[in-house]
């Protein structure tokens, strides 16, 4: 590894080092540190960093796999159709849960990922019809989510929009550790296929003289996406242009779009990003807390609008 490259992950090391320190010390009631510390902040920090890798790493193979700089969870709808999943397993009282993750939220990802391979194969992926697909499902799945819980559980739709916004208060120290585990996995995982993920820079029809099989590798890699966001979603809710705007941010500032060192250094972004935003949230506004997602909103849209942008202009592919 080169000096430059080390350097590179040795300031994202560092930031996270900091993001972490700020959000389990900034203005802690030392009086009760240790209760707080331990019942709180520690599992909303381990929570942070797995949900902000997580996302991070969805949107690098998305945007991968799908040949499109604007495809991550939330952009396709996977994330608001495991909301709606979520939602509706736990007003319904089924027992699907997965080391305290809800099981609802990945069969409601993997809805919405099964409509997306279908239109796939018809060619919906081609320029931004993709995207535009998913914007149409993120808003179905949110009406219907809208719809239910007002039926549903009508006292409980101000908490749901909440959740629904961003939330790393409601999940415990077993499942944030669960979730970390699940993302360095995955992370493993497409880390050790980077190459699978290289051959698809090159261009669709290439994709296969590289020895990669292109419907094999996008499968698998919408799959297990798609469980990886489903958990997110059902721990921490909604949290949008996390996944998005991270690895643009890693490609621009490393100058890299090799995935052997794009997957590990957006993982790292994408945790330093979440756990400063959660860190954000709960003190900006004290004594009330904000939802991180909103916090991550804020930032994300003018960037998003960016990127759409620049892919106007031909300046991305």
């Amino acid at each position: 590894m080169g000096n430059e490259i080390k350097k590179r992950y040795g300031i994202a090391i560092a930031a996270l080092v900091i993001a972490a320190l700020l959000s389990l010390f900034l203005r802690l009631d030392f009086s009760n540190a240790s209760l707080i510390l331990r019942e709180l902040r520690i599992p909303r920090l381990i929570l942070a960093i797995a949900v902000g890798g997580a996302l991070s790493l969805s949107g690098v193979v998305m945007q991968t796999v799908l040949s499109n700089p604007l495809a991550d969870p939330y952009t396709l709808g996977i994330a608001s159709g495991a909301a709606l999943g979520a939602a509706v397993s736990m007003t319904l009282h089924f027992k699907l849960n997965f080391f305290g993750l809800n099981v609802g939220a990945v069969i409601g990802a993997g809805v919405i990922i099964s409509l997306l391979m279908k239109l796939v194969k018809r060619g919906a992926r081609e320029g931004d019809s993709m995207i535009l697909l998913g914007v149409m499902l993120s808003m179905t799945s949110a009406s219907l989510l809208a719809i239910w819980m007002a039926l549903a559980d009508p006292m409980g739709v101000q908490s749901i929009n909440f959740w629904l916004l961003g939330d790393l208060s409601r999940v415990g120290l077993g499942p944030a550790i669960a979730l970390l585990v699940l993302t360095v996995i995955m992370t493993l995982y497409f880390f050790i296929f980077s190459k699978h993920l290289d051959a698809f820079l090159f261009g669709d029809e290439l994709v296969e003289s590289f020895g990669v099989s292109r419907e094999r590798t996008l499968k698998i890699s919408i799959v297990l996406i798609s469980v990886l966001v489903g958990f997110c979603v059902s721990a921490v809710g909604m949290i949008g242009f996390v996944g998005l705007v991270i690895p643009h941010f890693v490609r621009k500032a490393n100058r890299t779009s090799i995935h052997y060192h794009l997957i590990p250094l957006s993982v790292l972004w994408g945790a330093v990003v979440l756990t400063l935003g959660d860190a954000l949230a709960r003190s900006v506004g004290e004594p009330h807390e904000l939802p991180v997602g909103a916090v991550t909103a804020v930032i994300g849209a003018p960037a998003f609008i960016s990127i759409f942008m620049k892919r106007k202009r031909g300046e991305l592919s």
